[in-house]
């Protein structure tokens, strides 16, 4: 009996000691103690190439819808200084690449496809 008694008395000892050591050490931070990285938006003009239907569905605030198409002849009237940033997506970054190559072939210099907008949302770009 007096042995059972003295290892339920040291493992009573050894639970409250490794209590006390969790206790005093350092907390770990969790992810949902940590704040949310706000991704920071490009400086710049931000065009939205897609149809004006999906522009209407939702759009980065702030940005302008012209069709991929029509990206070269209404640029000028946005943007005039070839040397501006322009920011370009779509709804994959495939019709932005498309009129980053024709912005290009414009003469415009500062220009970056941001890809898809539902990528822009989880990035946390609004």
């Amino acid at each position: 009996m007096k042995k059972l008694l003295s290892l339920m008395v040291a493992a009573s000892v050894l639970a409250v000691s490794s209590g006390v050591q969790a206790m005093g050490s350092k907390p770990v931070e969790t992810v949902a103690a940590q704040p949310a990285k706000q991704a920071v938006k490009a400086k710049g003009v931000w065009i939205d190439v897609r149809s004006p239907e999906e522009f209407e569905q939702g759009h980065l605030q702030g940005a302008l819808n012209i069709p991929a198409d029509q990206i070269a002849e209404r640029i000028k009237s946005i943007s005039p200084d070839k040397n501006a940033p322009v920011n370009l997506y779509c709804r994959s970054g495939r019709r932005a690449e498309a009129a980053l190559q024709a912005l290009k072939q414009a003469g415009y210099t500062n220009v970056t496809n941001h890809g898809g907008y539902q990528d822009l949302l989880k990035k946390g770009i609004r």
